[in-house]
C-alpha cells in the first residue's frame, strides 16, 4: 500500500472499532426491551420495523450518496444521524410504561432509515478508497479485529448491565448511561472515518431519482450474474431472517437468561467466528468465494435446530460455537460477493436493491416466525426455519454452478 493506502487502512480499523462497539451494545436492546415490560410481539417489531423502515429508506438513499458532490461528508452525517438515537433511547423511560416497549420498537426502526444507508455508503466508500483486488484483505482483517473487540465489549456489557443487582441502580438506569456513553464512541467513530484520503469517484448527475431508479430495475436484465445471485441468496434469507425474534424469545422467555447470559452467548459466538474466518477466506481463495458462502449457509440452517435441543443455559452456551461457525462466513462473504457481481454503473443503487429486497422479507418474516410460534410452538417454528436455510442453500449453490457453466461458454466465444 502507498502512503494514504496504509493510513486509510489504519483509520478504517479504528473507526470499525468504534463501531464493533456500538453493534455490541445494539446487540442488547432485546434486554433492554424486556426491562421494559416488551412482549412477543414487541420481539417481532423490534426484528421487523427496521426492516419496513429500510425499505422506504434505502433506495432514495443510495441515490443521494451517489449524487452528493462530497460522498464522505454525507456518508458520515447519515452515521451520525444513526448514532444520535441512541440517546433517544435513553429517553424512552420517560415516557407513559404503557407505550415504552413499542416506543423503543419505533425507534429502532426509524434509527435504521441511517443505519441502512450508512451501511450502503460505506460499502460504496471501501470501493473508492481501497483497490478492488485488496477488499477482501481490508474487510476480512477489519471483521476479524470487530469480532475480538466485540467479543471483549460483550463480556464487559454483559457484566456491566447485572450490577443493578448489586447496587442501588435499576437495569433501566445503566442502559440509559450506556446509551449516552455510546453516542460519544459513535462519533469518535465518525471522526475517524472523516480522515480519509482518497480520490472520490464523480457524482452521477443530470438524472432525477425516479428516472435512475427505473433505468436501474430496466437494466437489471442485462446482468444476469447479478439477478440470479439477488434471487438464489433471498431465499435462504426468508429462513434466516424468521428464526431472529425466536432466538430472542429462546434465550430470555424458555431459558430465562440474564444480560450476562446473552453476553456470554454473543461472545462464544464472536469467538467462532474469529476462529473461523481465516479458514473461509482461505477456503475462497482456493475454491471460489460463492461455494464457500454456501457451506457457510449450510452450517447455518443447523443453528435452528441447534437453539431447539438446548434445554439449558449453559447447553446453549456450548451451541453457539456451532451456531456461529458459518455466520461470519455468511456476513463476510454476502456482501462482498455483491460489490463484485453488481453493476459498475449505479453499483450503490443496485447494492441498495439487493439489501432492499432482504429488507422487504425482513420485515414480515419475524413476524411469520412469532405467528407459527404462537400457533404451535418456538419448536415448530425454529424447524421451519432451518428447512428454508436449507432449501436456500442448496438453490444458492445451484444458483452458482449456472453462473459457472454461462461465464465458461462466455470465455469460450470470446
Amino acid at each position: 500500500m502507498n502512503e494514504h493506502l496504509e493510513k486509510n487502512y489504519k483509520l478504517n480499523i479504528t473507526g470499525s472499532l468504534m463501531g464493533a462497539f456500538v453493534v455490541a451494545v445494539a446487540n442488547y436492546l432485546a434486554t433492554y426491551l424486556k426491562a421494559l415490560g416488551g412482549g412477543d410481539y414487541h420481539f417481532a417489531m423490534l426484528s421487523a420495523m427496521p426492516s419496513i423502515v429500510a425499505v422506504i429508506a434505502l433506495i432514495p438513499g443510495a441515490v443521494i450518496i451517489d449524487s452528493t458532490k462530497n460522498k464522505l461528508k454525507t456518508t458520515l452525517l447519515i452515521c451520525f444521524g444513526s448514532r444520535a438515537f441512541f440517546l433517544l433511547y435513553a429517553i424512552v423511560p420517560f415516557l407513559p410504561r404503557i407505550i415504552q416497549p413499542f416506543s423503543l420498537a419505533a425507534l429502532v426502526g426509524l434509527r435504521n432509515a441511517f443505519e441502512s444507508v450508512w451501511q450502503i455508503g460505506y460499502q460504496s466508500l471501501m470501493a473508492d478508497v481501497f483497490p478492488k483486488d485488496k477488499l477482501n484483505e481490508v474487510i476480512g482483517r477489519r471483521n476479524k479485529y470487530n469480532n475480538i473487540l466485540t467479543i471483549g465489549a460483550t463480556f464487559i456489557l454483559g457484566t456491566y448491565l447485572t450490577l443493578y443487582e448489586k447496587l442501588p441502580i435499576t437495569d433501566v438506569g445503566l442502559f440509559q448511561i450506556l446509551f449516552i456513553f455510546t453516542l460519544a464512541i459513535g462519533t469518535w467513530e465518525i471522526y475517524q472515518y472523516s480522515r480519509f484520503k482518497f480520490e472520490s469517484a464523480p457524482p452521477v448527475v443530470g438524472e432525477s431519482f425516479g428516472k435512475r431508479l427505473i433505468t436501474a430495475l430496466k437494466e437489471a436484465k442485462n446482468y444476469p450474474m447479478y439477478c440470479r445471485y439477488c434471487a438464489t441468496v433471498i431465499v435462504f434469507y426468508l429462513g434466516w431472517q424468521m428464526a431472529w425474534p425466536l432466538y430472542n424469545m429462546y434465550q430470555l422467555n424458555v431459558l430465562n437468561a440474564n444480560a450476562a447470559w446473552i453476553g456470554y452467548f454473543n461472545i462464544a459466538s464472536q469467538i467462532t467466528q474469529v476462529l473461523t474466518m481465516g479458514l473461509w477466506i482461505k477456503l475462497s481463495k482456493k475454491i471460489g468465494s460463492n461455494f464457500v458462502l454456501a457451506i457457510c449457509m449450510f452450517l447455518m440452517a443447523i443453528s435452528p435446530v441447534v437453539y431447539a435441543l438446548s434445554g439449558t443455559l449453559f447447553t446453549l452456551l456450548l451451541a453457539q460455537f456451532v451456531v456461529g461457525s458459518g455466520t461470519g462466513g455468511v456476513i463476510f462473504l454476502v456482501f462482498n460477493e455483491l460489490i463484485y457481481v453488481a453493476p459498475e454503473k449505479n453499483r450503490t443503487l443496485y447494492m441498495s436493491l439487493f439489501t432492499c429486497l432482504t429488507q422487504i422479507t425482513s420485515s414480515f418474516m419475524p413476524f411469520v416466525g412469532t405467528f407459527i410460534k404462537q400457533t404451535w410452538s418456538i419448536y415448530a417454528a425454529l424447524y421451519l426455519s432451518a428447512a428454508i436455510r436449507l432449501i436456500g442453500a442448496g438453490i444458492f449453490l445451484w444458483g452458482c454452478q449456472v453462473n459457472k457453466k454461462l461465464m465458461a461458454k462466455e470465455k469460450e466465444n470470446n
